[in-house]
């Protein structure tokens, strides 16, 4: 894990999303959990030899934030926004998202595959305690505050640590990778951007995905989610069709995909076409 202060450590290097660890006087807070078993399983020791684990907050509901919900059943309240219940829990790659998680076990983390419960037994474990626009939650001599920041999801949080001058953004940032549009409202989205530089008190962000940044990044993040729009923009007004849009342009050159999804590049690339095509010509 990466110590970003001595009360703060996230997981920058595994597939998936950033899992984080808030340590507060009163025990921890784990923020979105690892994809990997064996790493999460890691991350839940460590924080257990400084106290108990308090809280889990999903920034979303897309599986590598959630997967890990099942190992805080019954010990830590979960937290995330209220749309979440929404689209907990949903399809990715054709596949129930518990066979997606078994398959990327097998690819990436084996040895941690015979620690995979039942599908029976395994537990969703939804947010107990949710939001809807803003929230404070307080642990020890820690403040968290919670924002709804949709856009990339229609269940985004951003979670503030002032005290730890830290913001764990979720997908809202996707930092030195690709960025991923496929669930998005672009509008929103833009306006989330907007929203992130306006906090004060934040020397560090922690994307969804990518090394963590400053708030500097955030002018980049939008700059090329606008290069897209103008690029799908461009061959629109070239005559092109969707097809023709997907087939001719890309972005695969412009930043790798995030740790071990190599092979979803082809898939970022077409949805994003997509959600650009259709945000330009305004059809759902």
């Amino acid at each position: 894990m990466e110590m970003i202060t001595p009360n703060v450590y996230t997981e920058t290097k595994i597939r998936g999303c950033n899992p984080s660890i808030v340590f507060t006087s009163e025990g921890s807070v784990f923020i979105d959990t690892a994809q990997w078993l064996s790493t999460l399983l890691e991350m839940r020791e460590f924080a257990k030899k400084r106290g108990p684990i308090r809280y889990l907050i999903n920034t979303e509901a897309h599986i590598d934030h959630i997967f890990g919900n099942h190992w805080f059943a019954g010990e830590s309240l979960v937290v995330g926004h209220e749309n979440l219940k929404n689209i907990f829990w949903t399809v990715a790659d054709d596949k129930p998202c518990y066979e997606y998680s078994v398959d990327v076990l097998e690819r990436q983390d084996p040895a941690a595959l015979p620690l995979m419960p039942s599908k029976e037994d395994y537990i969703v474990n939804y947010p107990q305690i949710t939001y809807s626009d803003r929230m404070t939650l307080k642990v020890g001599n820690t403040d968290f505050f919670l924002y709804y920041t949709p856009g990339h999801s229609d269940a985004q949080s951003c979670v503030h640590v002032p005290k730890e001058r830290v913001a764990f953004v979720g997908d809202t940032i996707f930092s030195g990778c690709q960025t991923w549009l496929h669930s998005a409202d672009i509008d929103a989205l833009l306006k989330s951007l907007d929203f992130l530089e306006t906090l004060e008190d934040v020397d560090y962000i922690v994307p969804g995905h990518g090394p963590v940044v400053t708030k500097d990044y955030i002018p980049k993040q939008r700059a090329f989610i606008y290069e897209w729009i103008a690029a799908v923009a461009k061959g629109i007004e070239k005559g092109w069709d969707l097809d023709e849009c997907i087939a001719n342009i890309s972005f695969a050159d412009r930043f790798p995909m995030d740790i071990g999804q190599e092979e979803t590049m082809g898939y970022v690339q077409r949805t994003n076409v997509i959600k650009c095509y259709h945000y330009l010509t305004h059809k759902k």
